[in-house]
């Protein structure tokens, strides 16, 4: 076992608990985590403490359960252990990724508050719209 973060061990030593001290991604993060033995999905199989070969030591996260809403640092510091979940870095990073590509594929906001297109004018003149457009 890993030793808690100075900031919110009280927290994170609850959610670790919850979680058995192993990661509680069950396919979040895009990757068919699948049980060894029966080949069914499942949760994700690293440990908090394990050493692995591509990482070295898991040290799992407590994270919100509900990134999107919830995802702001600020706002996961004040969430009580019941609103957060483990998640290995590799699962947390996999699920970042996935929220910011859905982000990128939303439509872009408007410009402002007001629409302003009824205080829009036409140009007078074929010079004053090429002024207007640089």
């Amino acid at each position: 076992m890993t030793r808690p973060p100075i900031v919110g061990a009280p927290v994170w030593e609850a959610v670790m608990t919850a979680a058995g001290d192993r990661c509680q991604c069950q396919g979040a993060c895009g990757k068919k985590h699948t049980d060894p033995q029966t080949k069914k999905p499942g949760r994700c199989t690293l440990v908090n403490g394990q050493r692995t070969s591509k990482r070295g030591v898991v040290t799992l996260l407590a994270t919100p359960r509900d990134p999107v809403n919830e995802g702001d640092f600020h706002i996961a510091a004040a969430l009580p252990a019941t609103r957060l979940i483990a998640f290995c870095p590799d699962c947390y990073d996999g699920v970042r990724r996935i929220i910011k590509r859905a982000v990128k594929q939303l439509p872009p906001q408007s410009d402002g508050l007001f629409a302003a297109e009824e205080y829009r004018v036409d140009p007078a003149s074929k010079k004053q719209a090429d002024v207007g457009a640089a």
